[in-house]
């Protein structure tokens, strides 16, 4: 009797069918080429019957099979490269649009260590923001240029080391994912508000977020990140939502919004430039 392990799937060989039948039992839906020398080593020890598994490195013959097999099941939609050695499984059926079965999160945090997704993403993720970005933003301290993975636009956001903390392990979808803690993911947006959509997303972030956020563990976040605009925002911020702070403003006036070069009025107090109207900063209050 064939078993659903070994049944073969449309379009390609029994090779290929074990191995990807393989990897979705054991919940391997994105996996490196050494997985795939690895699983193909061990279906081939049981089909000889050879008992205790041997452990032994393939020649180079092998391994490069394997990224032949790889390279043609990518070319026929069954796999999707993410990474140089690194694949995604996409179970299609024939005639039916490739598209990633997998959380963002998870493809995301594949492809590059260190790591964190922070900015707009861990807004939506935290639930403090009801836009939805279609960008992935990953914060790291090395270069990685933006990627485009079938429409899923990852963006890498290159920090100092003195930025890279914060963050802790999340399971999702039962794969643990290294996120920004809520203080920390509000503090990355006020050091860099174009991820995440501007300073009024920010202040609605702030505002959703109030009753959940420790804010002494935020003002020493704010502090902890070096840039004094971070503070003379947050510090403008707080006030503006009648949230008391012991935060103290820097010497030098910044934007409230950097993406906006406009000058509208001064708060000395903060040191902000206002470029935003008050009255545009809270109007999503009134709907």
């Amino acid at each position: 009797m064939v078993t659903k392990k070994t049944e073969r799937r449309a379009g390609i060989g029994k090779k290929s069918s074990r191995l990807l039948s393989e990897l979705a039992e054991n919940n391997k839906s994105i996996f490196t080429i050494d997985d795939a020398v690895e699983i193909l080593k061990r279906a081939e020890f049981r089909r000889r019957n050879s008992g205790v598994l041997k452990r032994r490195s393939l020649s180079t013959e092998k391994k490069s099979s394997v990224t032949k097999l790889l390279h043609d099941l990518t070319r026929n939609k069954w796999l999707f490269r993410l990474s140089r050695g690194k694949y995604l499984i996409l179970p299609l059926e024939a005639g039916v649009k490739p598209e990633f079965t997998e959380h963002e999160f998870i493809i995301a945090s594949k492809l590059i260590e260190p790591y964190y997704i922070s900015y707009w993403s861990a807004l939506n993720y935290y639930g403090f923001t009801e836009q939805v970005s279609k960008t992935v933003f990953v914060a790291t301290i090395k270069r990685k240029r933006e990627m485009n993975l079938l429409g899923l636009k990852i963006k890498f956001v290159t920090v100092k080391e003195n930025k890279f903390f914060g963050f802790k392990k999340n399971l999702v979808n039962n794969h643990p994912v290294n996120i920004a803690e809520k203080e920390k993911a509000i503090v990355d947006c006020l050091d860099l508000p174009r991820n995440c959509g501007g300073i009024t997303e920010i202040i609605k972030a702030v505002d959703s977020a109030k009753e959940e956020l420790d804010l002494k563990k935020l003002e020493d976040y704010a502090k902890k990140m070096k840039n004094q605009a971070i503070i003379n925002r947050l510090g403008y911020i707080l006030e503006l939502l009648d949230i008391e702070t012991k935060l103290k403003p820097g010497k030098h006036y910044v934007f409230l919004d950097p993406l906006i070069k406009n000058k509208i009025g001064h708060n000395a107090k903060w040191k902000i430039i206002e470029n935003i109207p008050k009255k545009d900063l809270l109007s999503w209050r009134e709907h």
